[in-house]
């Protein structure tokens, strides 16, 4: 939750939208790799290491498919 006000521009709407799904992008990447290392060594398993990575793309794939949706967005004026 954010103290600031909402844009109403739809144009700012989408840019804040892009930023936020390419964080999102990016933190479960980052996660499901380090998650999948961390585990893996710890437990001795390459499954766990594989899992991890299974969830590091396809997080990262989702909020991908979000930020290529936006991007490609055409407005009908």
């Amino acid at each position: 939750m954010t103290m600031q006000p909402r844009p109403h521009n739809p144009i700012e709407q989408r840019k804040a939208a892009v930023r936020k799904y390419s964080r999102d992008a990016a933190l479960w990447a980052g996660g499901g790799v380090a998650g999948g290392i961390a585990l893996g060594l710890l437990m001795g398993s390459w499954t766990i290491f594989i899992l991890g990575l299974v969830v590091a793309v396809a997080g990262g794939l989702v909020n991908w498919n979000k930020v290529q949706k936006i991007v490609n967005h055409r407005d009908n004026y």
